[in-house]
């Protein structure tokens, strides 16, 4: 049987390596060009709207953390591509899914 592989959606978006996602991700996930990802940190006073990329492998498994982008090394299901929460409209207008 063969594994129907998602391509990633967007130009830009995906990371093609495991190493790649441990030097890249924290820069590249966090960029989105009018939103910054203002989950984490200390700092007092608005930060911006927060807003954080999903990740999904080429099989449309979501990978949320470190394990599930070993585990897309090891089952060979790289690039993981990434897309913002206000690409969806757009991806589902082109008549694509998004993986849940």
């Amino acid at each position: 049987m063969i594994d129907a592989r998602f391509a990633p959606p967007f130009e830009g978006q995906q990371f093609t390596s495991h190493q790649q996602w441990v030097n890249k991700a924290s820069s590249w996930l966090t960029c989105h060009p009018e939103y910054r990802n203002t989950q984490h940190g200390e700092t007092k006073g608005w930060r911006g709207h927060h807003f954080t990329a999903m990740c999904f492998d080429s099989l449309g498994r979501r990978c949320r953390n470190g394990a599930d982008f070993k585990r897309a090394e090891d089952e060979g299901t790289f690039p993981i591509w990434w897309i913002w929460p206000d690409q969806i409209p757009e991806l589902v207008a082109r008549g694509q899914a998004v993986p849940a």
